[in-house]
């Protein structure tokens, strides 16, 4: 009952004592209820009702105005009490943002790839691609980054992962090693670990062996080899070898890049397989028992990945193109396998050699390659001519100083075993003869046959198992510099790594 007489009270300070009472009498029946415009004794009650109410928020003000101090105390506390509301909407607000934002960039990464380190990222936005292109090319039509990791079968992440561009970083994509180059010195071979080759073998088998290449071409091609190279150079009388200076360095990332974007995938796509096939020249630092990768500044195609040879045939096209055009030319033959070039003639073509030696050296330059000035050979009549390791005076044949000593080895095996006993310079006795046997065989089969049925059973008899072993790069780089093998240690080039 005190509470329903402080509500009546409370509802006549607000308005007037008539009022009230004509809202009760409304609300228990006693006054008729006028549809329309109101009576005029219930328009003057309502009247003055909104009349005490307005002078009694006047006479308020006026309270709070006469005592200046605590009229400004009490503005200040209502600003200060909107400022904190207005606070606490913006940050609910910005946190709203935040989280919005946080869930997008999760499902574009989920899905798409719009950064990939500095220097390489800048394309990344470009989505344009040339379908028709693709499709004359009969590749595989990858028009996003979701749809290129579907296709590799891994995620975006994964994507990501592989062809990031760190410059200094607590992993590496390769397991880097060294081997003695045949005339010297320590050769670079970076071998990329399972996931990045597994990912280049798709790209290998997808996209790069698809790609028609010229016939001149003979390196790491299906059903070409050393052999198919040296054949169109047999019984010449002249034979002319020319090897590329740094040829997998000179290849780099801006040239695989634009290889790619040639097949008509957009620049993003182009971009990614760019980086999957490059890598830049790395460092290993060890630092507080941490090992670090410093990167050097320039990507480029390295010796040992899957893709490299095919996309060194793919951007050679042009070069290829030019050199077979000069050499049919003058009637010279022309093949590449790698970074080695061989032109041969016979008879009257002999007397253009040295306009074909000026043209040759003009169309490399101009294809951004380097000749190496120590290893252009020119063999005439009367020479043993030799092209990728093979005999070819008068039919492909392997050097028969060579293969003599070989029969010798042998033979010294089977009396004496293998102590003592080496071949090539190879630190893997059973290896480097099984390898030797296999490269006569495929060059000469009928003087390969018998020599693999002894290597056989030599092998046999030893319980041969093929294990290939390399002292990582951080070891071997520190090691003196070995003297220069001789001729007869040195043959087995470095384009038989693969």
């Amino acid at each position: 009952m005190a509470d329903i007489r402080q509500q009546l009270y409370d509802r006549i300070k607000a308005s007037t004592k008539e009022s009230v009472i004509l809202e009760e009498m409304k609300r228990l029946g006693f006054w008729k209820q006028e549809t329309g415009v109101p009576s005029l004794p219930e328009q003057l009650i309502l009247q003055e009702a909104d009349l005490t109410k307005e002078l009694q928020s006047l006479l308020e003000q006026q309270r709070k105005y006469q005592n200046k101090e605590q009229a400004l105390k009490e503005m200040r506390k209502a600003r200060l009490e909107k400022s904190k509301l207005k606070r606490e909407e913006n940050k609910k607000l910005r946190k709203q943002k935040r989280e919005e934002k946080a869930a997008r960039w999760k499902a574009t990464q989920e899905t798409d790839i719009i950064y990939l380190g500095e220097d390489v990222s800048k394309g990344l936005n470009n989505k344009e691609t040339d379908v028709a292109k693709i499709n004359t090319h009969q590749l595989p039509g990858i028009t996003t980054v979701e749809e290129l990791a579907k296709a590799m079968n891994i995620s975006v992440g994964t994507v990501r992962y592989l062809s990031y561009n760190r410059i200094i970083s607590k992993t590496t994509h390769y397991k880097r090693f060294y081997i003695p180059k045949k005339t010297g010195g320590k050769r670079l071979i970076s071998t990329p670990m399972p996931k990045l080759k597994r990912a280049q073998y798709w790209i290998l088998e997808n996209i790069l062996e698809k790609i028609a290449i010229q016939d001149s071409a003979h390196g790491f091609v299906k059903k070409k080899s050393i052999v198919s190279n040296a054949l169109p150079h047999v019984k010449a009388e002249v034979v002319v070898n020319i090897d590329m200076k740094d040829f997998f360095p000179t290849i780099t990332y801006p040239r695989v890049k634009g290889v790619f974007q040639s097949f008509g995938y957009s620049e993003q796509i182009a971009t990614i397989l760019a980086l999957m096939c490059t890598e830049a020249e790395c460092d290993q630092i060890d630092l507080d028992g941490i090992t670090y990768y410093a990167a050097g500044l320039e990507r480029f195609l390295p010796q040992g990945a899957p893709t490299s040879p095919a996309l060194t045939n793919i951007i050679c096209r042009k070069l290829d193109a030019r050199l077979k055009g000069i050499a049919t030319k003058f009637n010279f033959n022309y093949t590449r396998y790698a970074d080695d070039l061989t032109f041969s003639a016979s008879g009257e073509a002999t007397a253009h050699l040295k306009t074909l030696m000026g043209f040759i050296k003009r169309i490399i330059k101009e294809e951004n390659l380097h000749i190496h000035p120590d290893k252009v050979r020119v063999l005439r009549k009367g020479a043993r001519k030799e092209v990728t390791g093979i005999v070819v005076n008068d039919r492909p044949a392997v050097n028969a100083k060579e293969l003599d000593r070989f029969r010798a080895l042998l033979f010294q095996i089977e009396k004496d075993g293998l102590d003592g006993k080496h071949w090539k310079g190879s630190n893997n006795l059973l290896a480097s003869i099984k390898g030797y046997a296999n490269f006569v065989l495929m060059v000469d089969p009928i003087k390969g046959k018998p020599l693999m049925e002894r290597v056989s059973k030599i092998l046999s008899t030893h319980e041969f198992k093929h294990v290939i072993r390399h002292k990582p790069k951080s070891l071997l780089a520190n090691e003196p510099e070995k003297p220069k093998n001789t001729e007869e240690q040195s043959k087995k080039p470095w384009w038989r790594f693969w």
